[in-house]
């Protein structure tokens, strides 16, 4: 299976400049979106951390030995 190439364009403008090429909408609705993916992010990671929690200590898995030919 070849390895997928992909390519990430990154554009960094001074908030001056984006104030300029975005509407006041747009730019609103940029923040909100970032906000909601960091929002999401917490609640993937609240979950997960309570799934830890119920399953508790757990006990640990004893080791034992695999012959080898």
């Amino acid at each position: 299976m070849a390895a997928e190439k992909t390519r990430e364009i990154k554009i960094c403008l001074p908030e001056e400049l984006f104030s300029l090429f975005l509407p006041l909408q747009t730019q609103e609705h940029l923040f909100k979106a970032r906000k909601e993916m960091l929002l999401a992010i917490r609640s993937l990671i609240d979950a997960r951390l309570e799934a830890l929690e119920k399953r508790g200590p757990g006990k640990a898995e004893t080791k034992r030995k695999i012959k080898v030919e």
